[in-house]
């Protein structure tokens, strides 16, 4: 199988440089129209008065039977509101959006003139300076936007990395003309050695989102008010209805294939969701497990009886 793996030249250069790729996996909608913060306040988890020029917020999408339809990162763009979602799920995003907005003149469209690409690396901040990018101040999702509508946004926090949206074009020819530029393969090892989550690889509609760390990833609001599967969503948590979690884990050996069952003895307990191999050769991984039974410190393997070390739940 292949597994996407960071080579020792990216990570030398991610310790001492940086790397830009363009995430392919990624699309930017556009949001636009009179009402439309009180029109997504209505629809996300997340509370829309936490987004302002300066900060960006995480949250999901969500059926009125409270069943996840995307995972998004919303931003200010000044003139219109920028929209990240998976790729896979952008026809299902822009349905859904719209499926409400009846009483609201709203322009809801996937940007195909916009790109986002990923910069980390110990000096990335040095390459948005010689880019002539604006660099945000603050933690996860912080941004700002310079004169010619560039929009820079803290992610991950720690190790500190940066998205850049911005013209497809511009953004294509940074690419080309940089000499640290990596494939999508890479950023999803990154992704993956990090332990954050992406929708649609480690968790689908069939998973209720506060079962994939919608909270430790800062993705809902309790007090916001009414929005669509909020009643559910709400029920979850009162009532004891968060049972699993995305986790951070390590394998002493890497699986033959993802996703694979996650055993405690001789029961499948879980699911290994992803994996990557780092540049010392170490697998890492993001595996749906029950939370009590990793509370309790049970011993926990895959295929072949190779062990799998709970590092963290998977957290901003």
């Amino acid at each position: 199988m292949d597994m996407p793996s960071l080579s020792k030249t990216t990570a030398e250069r991610l310790l001492n440089g940086h790397v830009i790729g363009l995430r392919a996996g990624l699309r930017v909608l556009r949001l636009s129209g009179d009402g439309v913060r009180d029109y997504l306040q209505g629809q996300i988890t997340q509370d829309m008065r936490r987004l302002s020029r300066t900060q960006g917020i995480h949250a999901c999408l969500l059926t009125p039977q409270g069943k996840p339809v995307s995972e998004l990162y919303l931003f200010d763009g000044g003139d219109a509101l920028w929209m990240v979602v998976p790729a896979s799920r952008m026809g299902q995003a822009v349905a859904r959006l719209r499926r409400f907005s009846l009483g609201y003149a709203l322009d809801i469209a996937p940007a195909d003139e916009l790109a986002l690409a990923s910069v980390q690396g110990s000096d990335a901040e040095s390459a948005l300076r010689a880019w002539r990018l604006a660099i945000p101040d603050g933690g996860w999702l912080a941004c700002a936007q310079d004169a010619q509508k560039r929009l820079t946004a803290v992610m991950p926090a720690t190790p500190r990395g940066f998205w850049v949206i911005a013209a497809r074009e511009a953004l294509l020819g940074i690419c080309a003309d940089h000499p640290h530029t990596v494939a999508e393969t890479e950023l999803e090892a990154m992704r993956i050695i990090r332990g954050l989550p992406r929708f649609g690889v480690d968790w689908d509609e069939r998973v209720h989102p506060l079962n994939a760390n919608l909270i430790e990833l800062d993705g809902v609001s309790f007090d916001k008010g009414c929005y669509v599967g909020q009643e559910v969503t709400s029920r979850m948590r009162w009532r004891g209805g968060i049972r699993k979690r995305l986790y951070h884990v390590r394998t002493a050996a890497p699986p033959v294939g993802i996703p694979t069952p996650v055993f405690h003895d001789r029961t499948a307990i879980g699911t290994l969701t992803s994996a990557a191999i780092d540049h010392q050769g170490q697998c890492f991984g993001i595996a749906w497990l029950p939370i009590a039974t990793v509370d309790r410190g049970n011993v926990l393997h895959i295929e072949d009886a190779t062990e799998v070390e709970i590092l963290d739940a998977c957290h901003w």
